[in-house]
């Protein structure tokens, strides 16, 4: 469930920015994660959860992330959205 609820919270942030991809997605969308697997323990839990994980994210994505790949982005990890047609 982790995997979905990031990679959905990470689209889903995208989408309300209009399409920009960065890594503030990657943080917000981890902070929505954390607060939505952590909805069973009441509101502080949530926001606790948010923080943590955005704050993780952050902390990996700022200081593990190799300066190249800041920059750069792999083609074969970018895609485009097609719209469906009925």
């Amino acid at each position: 469930m982790l995997s979905a609820a990031f990679s959905g919270f990470h689209n889903f942030v995208r989408l309300c920015r209009g399409g920009v991809e960065d890594g503030w997605n990657a943080v917000w969308g981890s902070g929505l994660t954390g607060a939505f697997l952590n909805r069973s323990g009441g509101a502080q839990a949530m926001i606790q959860g948010a923080a943590t994980y955005a704050g993780f994210t952050y902390f990996l994505d700022k200081f593990f992330a190799s300066p190249s790949t800041q920059q750069t982005k792999s083609a074969e990890l970018m895609y485009k959205d097609v719209p469906i047609h009925d």
